[in-house]
Order: structure tokens, then sequence, then C-alpha cells
């Protein structure tokens, strides 16, 4: 899966701006997909020259203009042939787990900080997810539903594992 994958398809759901494209990334895809603002043009410029999607620029008084991007036959061809590939195993990076894996030899306090911390962005994104989930419920597929209960499920017990460890080292046990 490349961030190509995944503009094809939501291009395939509507036609959006790379703007409206960047918000989906930053709201849906965050929790499962890193990539960057910058990522999202030079795609967009490469799928148009390689006429999976077309460009049509709309004209607006006072503002800059817009450009909205379409996907083509050859894109929705190019985007179902990607669905049909193997998935391929999980790769996670986690700067978390890295920490866990080397601070063996680091004091307890860095390590309540560093569980406290990620503790902390896991409620975050729990609460991101569930937000985000009450403003796309109704337009949810079936299986953007699995997406987003597999990541919530996968979110929550990770805090709760962490909630677990936490007590142990304030615990003393």
């Amino acid at each position: 899966m490349t961030g190509k994958d995944i503009i094809l398809g939501l291009l395939l759901e509507k036609s959006r701006t790379g703007y409206e494209i960047n918000e989906v990334f930053d709201s849906v895809f965050r929790h499962f997909y890193k990539t960057s603002y910058g990522m999202i043009y030079p795609t967009l410029k490469r799928l148009s020259q390689d006429g999976l999607v077309t460009k049509e620029v709309v004209i607006q008084n006072g503002k800059p203009n817009k450009n909205i991007y379409h996907i083509t036959d050859a894109g929705k061809k190019t985007f179902h042939d990607y669905l049909e590939t193997s998935i391929s195993p999980e790769k996670r990076e986690s700067e978390f787990l890295v920490r866990m894996y080397f601070g063996g030899n680091e004091d307890e306090q860095i390590i309540e900080l560093w569980l406290k911390s990620e503790i902390s962005l896991l409620e975050e994104s729990i609460n991101d997810l569930k937000n985000s989930h009450i403003v796309w419920e109704e337009k949810m597929t079936y299986t953007q539903r699995i997406a987003y209960e597999i990541g919530l499920a996968q979110f929550e017990i990770e805090k709760e594992i962490l909630q677990n460890k936490l007590l142990q080292i304030t615990s003393g046990d």
C-alpha cells in the first residue's frame, strides 16, 4: 500500500481537492497510515501524468483557483488491481516500543514518564477516533467499520496494558 493507492481510493469515493485529501489523511488515516502533506501534491501530479486522474481548475473570485481531482477509468482499474494484490504483513513504527525495548536499564521514573506519555497519546487517539466516528458513522461502509473497530480496539487494549504496567511500577510490584 502506498499513498498513491489511498489517494486513488479516496478519489474513487468522490472527486476532491488536495486540501480535502489531506483532511482525510489527517482525520481518518493518521491512526494507521503515516504520510506528510508534502506527499499529496507530488503524488497527484504523478497520477495526472500517468493518466490515472484528471485535474479540473475551478476559477474563484477573490480566492486562489481550486483544483479538483477526478479519477479516470485507468485510475479505477489501477486501484482495483491494487485491491486484488496480496495483503502485506503489518509494519509498525513505534518510538515508544523502541524505547521499551532498550529501556531496561533506565530509572523507573523515566519508564513511568514514558508510560504516562504513551497512555496520554493513546487517550488522545481514542478520543479522536470516537469523535470522528460520530461524524462518519452514517456514511461508513461495512469495511470502514471494520477498520475503525480494529483501530479503536488496538488503542484501547494498548492503553489497558500500559495502565496495568504503570500500576505495577507505582505500587512497587
